[in-house]
């Protein structure tokens, strides 16, 4: 079955939570082997300061499974990092998170922006997967990801065999998603960009053809529209590596307009916080063989070329 909305999942209302006590638990990996505590902190949570870390470390706030607790402490492979706050003040997100479509054994789920899809950094109870859990969802698995600052579709499964079902079918590569874009630049009819990607650093990533590391990524990527500089593309990802749509859409010229680390003006130096929604949706999602298809329009002011107050944004 298709869901279908026409709809313009433009979010207005705000989701706000009481401050509350928490205890986050990190996991070192193994490409963070070496790094000294202040420093895995410092790139790992950008919106703190150095001077903000080291206080929190020697007033006991942050420590190690083995007890070392300083600064300047050299972190292992598979060490944890446990950080207490007392009072845990989340940023706002869209109150608008909708069920698009369900079945016995999934659901598809519209997700705003800027939400993040898990636990992590400033967030807890303003992400996605805690918001669908206390709507009734409790036993549902996340099966795939969106950046927190790309609205659209997410896939859940309700039962664990479907899970299993889902991600074979995303590791073999059967799984057909679609994404829409807002952009700068007169895009052309049809074009891919094949250019693989590899972590540059923290949250950034990079592409190019001569990176060592880099796993291969393609996007197809088809025009819209175009007019006065500004085009909607729908884009659709062959492989699926992180931030894979953001960065070959600058590969080729054609930047989300308000990307803020990608885009005409981004800053790939991981200071920049991520904190607005971007020009980009995921629209579509289809798996064949496992009768799974969800699908929405691109949000309407985009479609109708009302772009002013978009304009002003980027």
């Amino acid at each position: 079955m298709i869901a279908s909305n026409n709809g313009n999942f433009k979010s207005s209302r705000v989701r706000i939570t009481e401050p509350y006590p928490l205890t986050r638990t990190l996991f070192v990996k193994k490409r963070d082997e070496g790094q000294t505590l202040i420093s895995y902190l410092t790139e790992r949570f950008p919106y703190l300061h150095p001077g903000e870390w080291e206080k929190r470390i020697n007033k006991n706030q942050v420590w190690l499974d083995d007890g070392e607790t300083h600064p300047e402490h050299v972190l292992k492979a598979n060490q944890l990092i446990f950080h207490h706050a007392e009072a845990v003040k989340e940023p706002a997100v869209p109150d608008d998170v909708r069920v698009i479509h369900e079945e016995e054994n999934w659901l598809m789920v519209y997700k705003p922006a800027p939400m993040p899809m898990h636990q992590g950094g400033r967030y807890f109870k303003n992400t996605l997967s805690y918001i669908v859990k206390g709507i009734g969802y409790q036993g549902v698995s996340t099966v795939h990801r969106l950046d927190a600052v790309t609205s659209g579709l997410v896939l859940f499964a309700k039962n664990r065999e479907t899970a299993n079902q889902i991600q074979q079918a995303f590791s073999e590569n059967r799984v057909n998603k679609w994404y829409y874009a807002l952009v700068k630049g007169s895009a052309g009819p049809l074009l891919t960009v094949n250019a693989p990607i590899r972590r540059k650093k923290g949250f950034i990533f990079e592409c190019g053809y001569q990176l060592a590391g880099a796993k291969p990524a393609v996007t197809v990527i088809e025009r819209v529209w175009s007019k006065d500089g500004l085009s909607l593309v729908k884009c659709t990802p062959v492989t699926g590596r992180t931030h894979q749509i953001r960065l070959h859409l600058r590969e080729a010229g054609l930047p989300v307009i308000d990307d803020p680390i990608y885009g005409p003006e981004g800053d790939t130096s991981g200071k920049i916080l991520q904190n607005r929604s971007i020009c980009l949706q995921s629209s579509g999602i289809a798996i064949d063989d496992l009768s799974i298809h969800g699908e929405i329009e691109a949000p309407g002011e985009w479609c109708e070329m009302e772009l002013l107050e978009v304009i002003s944004r980027s």
